[in-house]
């Protein structure tokens, strides 16, 4: 909670500031007459921040109170609900804001006394109770005006005034100062690459021409394909004589695949006969018109007849597969070799370079697949660092193209990082090499990043988030909240920065809000306080 009264520093209009005890100068006969300025209360509750503006209160005095409030978590004003004041016994309630962020209990205070207060907020957005401390009522407006005159304060060096309606506009968040671990960190410059077995290009081990699938068409790029899918096939030119020893060889399969549809079908016969025999002489030695030997004879002739059917029916099952293949290869005797275009892993496919009908040239690319839902970071980093890299295992990857995006990384399987084991002669660096899950395809190869390598902890005793810092003729300044509608302009000196946070070794203090979202266009009401705080509009 934070008390301040400065000598008319919240400009108002008129009839504010007269309501409030700091308007325009009263007439010449009253002009003897002390003029109280208006109270103010900054409160930061859990879910809002309340900034309330009052007169000195006396008894018996109505007394209208401006009570602007904001969710802290979105910067917005709390647009509808009810709000009800106590102080003490005293309860004043208002429906509904006069309008978005501001509502405006009135009443006359009933008894002088220091009494503890709260702001009690029901709204769709939030709802909070908020506790203001305690309340002076005066007995008297001279005994007002006495404590006024003790109490009036200074306004403060490199004061901003930003008004409330004004800090709504660009939904202006704060963050508390506050003391923070920080890792200490090596910036490394680095690129997203595929890693190795992720990325492959399928050629021809003979040129041909280039035919489509079974399914009919050629992958497209952008498509998924699975490991070991067929993606097309190629059929090499063949002379004379190899046609004529192509179709001496099919010739050969057809004969062979007789035979061996023949060996099945009597190997078959040969067990069904045999499965009888032993079950007829099984009858007979139940009945004793059968010896021993004749019955294990017979389940000896059952084995062997067993032994045979399986024999045939794996030649058959391999006889098939040729088959099969010779029918995606052209399905009829004689028709052209085929050699299939396979893919090597699993992936999309990134690259087509051929059209069914086309010529392609052996050992020539004609799909490109990759697999990038998991990447290489790889960056390089000066030998001289090499032996900071033992501290940390993890890292922090942060890409110009994703801002606002941190990704958190370990080595290749989860290890630590991968460092090259030769210096380059030229840059003096070696190889370094971190992994990064990309489920969601944010990440695309080649893509450009800073890696931020842990090199050692810190307590930082202050930080505060970066997006605090505001650079003003090139050095680092924050602004902090003094009040609801006040700031102060401080200049930093920095510490050790850590992705988000940075270490602040003087300008701000613990505890203290500073502002973030929207900290520039407070540095712009400093250098142009009439643009942002010409006056409320109640």
């Amino acid at each position: 909670m934070i008390r301040h009264r400065f000598p008319c520093l919240v400009l108002s209009v008129p009839s504010l500031l007269w309501s409030a005890g700091c308007g325009p100068r009263p007439p010449a006969a009253a002009a003897a007459k002390p003029a109280r300025g208006p109270e103010s209360l900054t409160v930061f509750g859990e879910r809002l921040l309340l900034y309330m503006e009052y007169p000195p209160l006396v008894r018996g005095v109505p007394a209208r109170f401006l009570a602007h409030l904001t969710v802290l978590e979105t910067g917005e004003p709390v647009r509808s609900g009810t709000a009800t004041l106590e102080i003490g016994a005293a309860r004043f309630a208002v429906d509904r804001p006069k309008r978005e962020g501001l509502f405006l209990p009135e009443g006359s205070p009933p008894a002088p006394g220091e009494f503890e207060a709260r702001l009690v907020v029901t709204s769709g957005q939030v709802e909070e109770s908020l506790a203001l401390g305690s309340i002076v009522i005066h007995a008297s407006e001279g005994e007002a005006d006495r404590a006024a005159r003790s109490e009036q304060g200074q306004e403060p060096p490199d004061a901003v005034p930003f008004l409330m309606e004004s800090q709504w506009k660009v939904k202006l968040l704060l963050a508390q100062a506050q003391g923070r671990t920080l890792s200490r960190r090596l910036v490394v410059p680095a690129r997203a690459v595929p890693p190795e077995g992720r990325s492959a290009v399928v050629s021809p081990s003979m040129g041909g021409r280039l035919v489509a699938p079974p399914s009919g068409a050629l992958p497209r790029t952008g498509e998924r394909v699975a490991g070991g899918q067929t993606l097309g096939f190629v059929e090499p030119p063949l002379a004379a004589a190899d046609l004529a020893q192509l179709h001496a060889l099919e010739l050969e399969l057809d004969l062979k695949a007789l035979e061996v549809l023949r060996a099945s079908g009597e190997a078959e016969a040969r067990l069904q006969f045999a499965e009888r025999e032993r079950e007829r002489i099984g009858r007979l030695r139940a009945e004793g018109l059968s010896t021993q030997q004749a019955l294990e004879q017979a389940e000896q002739n059952l084995a062997v007849s067993r032994t045979e059917r399986d024999a045939a029916g794996r030649m058959k099952e391999s006889l098939e597969r040729v088959v099969a293949n010779r029918a995606a290869g052209g399905g009829r005797p004689g028709a052209p070799l085929r050699l299939p275009l396979e893919a090597p892993v699993a992936g999309t496919v990134v690259e087509v370079l051929g059209v069914p009908g086309a010529t392609v040239e052996g050992g020539a690319p004609v799909f490109r697949i990759l697999d990038a839902s998991r990447l290489w970071v790889e960056g390089r980093v000066s030998e001289f660092d090499v032996p900071l890299l033992r501290r940390s295992d993890g890292a922090l990857a942060r890409f110009a193209a994703l801002p606002g995006r941190g990704f958190e990384l370990k080595g290749p399987g989860g290890g630590p990082p991968y460092v090259g084991p030769e210096v380059d002669p030229s840059s003096r660096t070696l190889l370094l090499r971190y992994e990064i899950e990309n489920s969601d395809g944010a990440v695309r190869p080649g893509m450009l990043a800073d890696l931020l390598v842990s090199t050692g902890d810190r307590e930082a005793p202050v930080a505060i988030p970066t997006g605090a810092v505001v650079m003003d003729q090139g050095l680092p300044t924050a602004y902090v909240m003094l009040e609801g509608e006040l700031f102060q302009k401080r200049g930093l000196e920095l510490g050790v920065k850590d992705g988000e946070w940075v270490e602040v070794v003087r300008g701000v203090e613990r505890g203290e809000r500073v502002a973030t979202r929207g900290a520039y266009l407070v540095r712009l009401a400093a250098l142009s306080p009439a643009s942002f705080g010409p006056g409320h509009a109640h």
